[in-house]
């Protein structure tokens, strides 16, 4: 996916101190994200917001207007800020040492050891269960990758942490990991030569984060 933020991405990192509020938030999860946040729009115009943890535990739901949607590139979770916000806010319920297979329910990975879905260069270069969707190479820090198989894992453990932490804002039609889940599940499940087309179509579905609105944590893309 060649449109992607390089993982130098410069979105703010989380505050470095929080109150004892935004700890019972991130220890309590981000289930209620959608409710707090489900009278905002989704419009591609965006308006107000920037989609930073502070902004979400508080809902703001006085504001007027639309909404700007909210998602992180993958480069941005496997980055030093992003590698932050997942420790913060997310990690109680998808630990980075959790396995792939294991958090997707799916034997999409045959590696031994298990691929994580904390380790970017597992998720990128492990080999799988699928053939022929390998197409469309290309490079990033000297390494040559390719834009579907691998990538796909990729963008699926992003869009999951996306739809966890932003629910109603997170573009897509996704809003909860459980709903990320499931339409991976979906995918994977196909038989025959439309399970790469269905998996493809899923990336380009939670591939959200070039649109001229979208926001992660206090930057647009």
């Amino acid at each position: 996916m060649s449109n992607q933020p390089e993982s130098n991405e410069t979105q703010d990192t989380p505050e470095p101190t929080t109150d004892q509020a935004r700890r019972k938030f991130a220890s309590a999860g981000v289930v209620g994200t959608g409710v707090l946040l489900s009278v905002a729009s989704r419009s591609a115009m965006g308006g107000w917001g920037q989609c930073t943890g502070s902004e979400l535990a508080s809902g703001n739901l006085s504001r007027t207007g639309d909404a700007n949607p909210c998602g992180c590139s993958p480069d941005y979770w496997w980055n030093d800020n992003g590698d932050r916000s997942w420790d913060m806010y997310l990690a109680s319920k998808y630990p980075k040492t959790s396995q792939f297979n294991e958090v997707f329910g799916v034997n999409y990975f045959v590696n031994s050891p298990p691929v994580l879905i904390g380790d970017e260069v597992q998720l990128r270069d492990s080999s799988t269960t699928l053939s022929g969707c390998n197409e469309g190479n290309s490079s990033k820090n000297g390494k040559s990758i390719d834009n579907s198989t691998n990538n796909i894992a990729w963008h699926a453990v992003a869009a999951l942490l996306n739809a966890e932490f932003y629910g109603n804002r997170y573009p897509t039609g996704l809003h909860s990991g459980s709903a990320v889940i499931a339409e991976f599940q979906s995918a994977f499940s196909t038989a025959g030569s439309d399970k790469c087309a269905r998996l493809k179509a899923f990336v380009a579905r939670v591939n959200v984060y070039t649109a001229a609105s979208t926001w992660c944590f206090g930057k647009k893309h």
